[in-house]
């Protein structure tokens, strides 16, 4: 009996006894925010696909898709996140490095964060999603992961996950349902997400898009030049690895993978490279959205890159207020979405 015919999902209607729980998904260029009602997962956007499972250890997060509504992905094995760099680190794929990432790895990383929690037989999720262009994307984006998914997790685990998609809406909507305390969301709001792939500033007026500018260097470019300073090749010998920069960029040491191993600081490296970074991109979309920011209510940003170390002082000078925990906002305001779609009855 093949794959596909042995786990064919059991297929269940919402209302039934097991209920479907609200779910806001923001997977973006360099992490995947996962927010329910009693739990929030942030993975990096890493995936490694393999065809044979061999010496790798399924007990590091080895996720199988065993039958379901991606049939493109049935016999498929993968590992997402943390343990995809850590069973490859020189050849796990990034949703930044693919022009369609997003999409391509939408099921896969919510799968993966999934695999960081307590196993249990089923899972329900009502989802709400964000894409860029939601009027031109977010079909795609629906598509790859609706439906039902029957997965094998850690090589002994089958788990049966039902996502029924309620909404892909444009990205920044989440931010402003989350900071609608503090901000007048039927006025005029910029939203500034300064994220790995892009910086993207949003007009939205009465919570519509209105206008949208897009500058192609996100804080990967930042990484990749410190990853490439001639004093990190020096130090190192080689290029340094990138999710370990942004690793001790994200935990503020600037600590290079174990310190006690590379006795590797790269502080003053990052420093010179954020004020190049500051003027190549996060100064270009200032100077795009000049014209904006007279009639606007506020402006607000969100994305990994509001919460970059000595960046909040800069977006205070030009009148840019960082939503707190700026990487989180867009997700949960995704889950206040499906909350109250929920409510409403989808």
């Amino acid at each position: 009996m093949n794959i596909s015919s042995q786990f064919q999902p059991i297929r269940t209607n919402i209302g039934s006894e097991n209920q479907f729980q609200p779910l806001g998904l923001d997977v973006g260029n360099g992490a995947t925010k996962f927010v329910t009602h009693d739990c929030e997962i942030l993975i990096p956007s890493y995936v490694h696909s393999i065809h044979d499972i061999g010496s790798t250890d399924p007990d590091l997060g080895l996720i199988e898709y065993l039958g379901g509504d991606r049939t493109d992905l049935i016999g498929a094995k993968w590992f997402a996140g943390k343990s995809a760099a850590q069973v490859a680190p020189l050849t796990f794929q990034r949703v930044v490095d693919d022009a369609k990432g997003k999409i391509k790895f939408a099921l896969q990383l919510l799968t993966g964060a999934i695999e960081t929690m307590p196993h249990q037989l089923r899972w329900k999720f009502s989802i709400v999603l964000s894409s860029q262009d939601s009027q031109t994307f977010g079909d795609e984006l629906a598509d790859a992961v609706q439906g039902v998914h029957s997965i094998r997790l850690r090589g002994t685990d089958v788990t049966q996950i039902e996502i029924d998609v309620l909404s892909v809406v444009e990205e920044g909507i989440g931010a402003i349902a989350v900071a609608s305390a503090d901000i007048d969301i039927k006025g005029t709001v910029i939203v500034n997400d300064l994220g790995n792939g892009t910086l993207i500033a949003s007009v939205f007026q009465s919570g519509k898009l209105v206008d949208r500018k897009v500058i192609l260097r996100g804080v990967e470019p930042l990484i990749d030049d410190i990853a490439n300073h001639k004093e990190t090749r020096k130090k190192l010998n080689n290029p340094a690895r990138k999710d370990l920069i942004r690793a001790g960029i994200e935990n503020k040491t600037f600590d290079y993978g174990n310190v006690a191993v590379t006795q590797f600081n790269f502080e003053q490296i990052y420093i010179a490279e954020l004020k190049e970074w500051i003027v190549s991109g996060l100064a270009q979309l200032l100077k795009a959205t000049t014209e904006w920011s007279a009639g606007a209510d506020a402006s607000i940003a969100i994305g990994g890159g509001a919460q970059l170390p000595k960046i909040a002082p800069l977006l205070t000078a030009k009148g840019i207020t960082p939503i707190s925990d700026s990487h989180w906002a867009n997700a949960r305001g995704l889950f206040k979405l499906a909350q109250l779609k929920l409510q409403k009855g989808g």
